[in-house]
């Protein structure tokens, strides 16, 4: 992850971390937008201009992350995990027409 609230707030990183039950790391540049930007800059110009071979290099070369890790909480994940599974049945049940309830209470709204 990067930009401000990373490096502010790790209640959010860790709920990143549990919803996406994978490891996540914070990037250690404070201007990671800018970064990127030269990462891909340099890329366009030649191998034989920068030394590298292509954006992956560069961003191997200049990329740095923080050494803390951030490690999914199995329980939080599962809960989660959960959540979208509902929240998928929802979106089928409501948003794509499974049934007719919202238009009902719409009309009941504007009676």
């Amino acid at each position: 992850m990067s930009g401000g609230i990373p490096t502010k707030n790790p209640l959010v990183v860790q709920i990143y971390t549990d919803i996406l039950n994978r490891p996540v790391k914070i990037c250690a540049s404070d201007q990671a937008c800018a970064l990127g930007a030269a990462v891909l800059g340099a890329a366009a110009a030649p191998e034989a201009t920068t030394g590298y071979k292509d954006a992956n290099e560069i961003a191997a070369a200049l990329g740095k992350v923080q050494d803390k890790v951030y490690t999914p909480n199995p329980e939080q994940a599962r809960i989660y995990d959960q959540l979208y599974a509902d929240y998928l049945t929802l979106h089928e049940y409501f948003g794509k027409g499974g049934n007719d309830v919202m238009r009902r209470l719409n009309a009941l709204r504007r009676q």
